[in-house]
């Protein structure tokens, strides 16, 4: 009697279950070697050469064409699909990618110049965000030291006074060594390029104690090496 059942049932099993064919193709060309999946019954199928397949399925059932190359699509079936032969047609997936412009003129990268926008860069962040840089108060309380009415717990900016350009410009005009005449010769700057370079020197931020006469020869020393970045800047332009 349970084997006459199980002979009934595969036999309503196959009168329900009817072949589906089709072709699968992209553009104008068919596409072979694609796998479908019925995801009721599990059963897959490839399409040939030619770009045909058949495959087993019941009404409602549901077959996916799924590639890493091409869109997914989703079909269920219906009485229609039983009767003729589909045509599947697929999509590639299109990845688009921001053009890149690849030069062989870019400037080499200068370690000197890199390095003062960085200490310029944390110079400004340290002035704007000085809390994330300095400890707690004593308490542990980090907002105690922030809000108004504590400011003894803020820690005060030292006043660093810097070489300015007319502080240059006077210098220059004024010393017997320190001259135009001194930077054409040894350091190598032209004449007419001396108010450019009390610029650059004015972008070191060097201390206003190097106009010290105790500090002489630090001053020449600082002024020697912004010539040196100064020549190398001008040269790569």
């Amino acid at each position: 009697m349970r084997i006459f059942v199980i002979l009934i049932l595969i036999g309503i099993q196959s009168v329900t279950a009817q072949e589906i064919r089709g072709i699968v193709y992209e553009s104008n060309e068919r596409v072979s070697d694609f796998e479908i999946v019925n995801m009721n019954s599990g059963i897959s199928s490839t399409t040939n050469q030619e770009g045909y397949f058949s495959i087993s399925s019941d009404l409602g059932d549901t077959l996916v064409f799924n590639s890493i190359q091409f869109e997914q699509q989703i079909l269920i079936i219906d009485e229609n699909h039983l009767q003729t032969t589909l045509v599947i047609e697929l999509k590639k997936i299109v990845n688009l990618l921001d053009q890149v412009n690849i030069s062989s003129l870019s400037k080499e990268f200068n370690v000197k110049t890199a390095n003062r926008e960085l200490k310029k860069t944390f110079k400004t962040d340290l002035e704007k965000n000085w809390f994330i840089y300095y400890p707690p108060n004593p308490k542990g309380n980090l907002l105690a030291s922030i809000i108004p009415g504590n400011k003894k717990s803020i820690p005060k900016k030292s006043e660093i006074r810097i070489i300015h350009l007319s502080d240059y410009v006077e210098l220059f005009a004024s010393d017997d060594t320190l001259n135009c005449e001194y930077l054409k010769n040894s350091l190598g700057i032209p004449e007419n390029r001396c108010n450019l370079f009390f610029d650059y020197l004015e972008s070191k931020s060097l201390n206003y104690d190097l106009l010290d006469p105790s500090r002489r020869l630090d001053l020449l020393q600082k002024i020697y090496e912004a010539s040196e970045e100064y020549i190398v800047m001008q040269e790569s332009k």
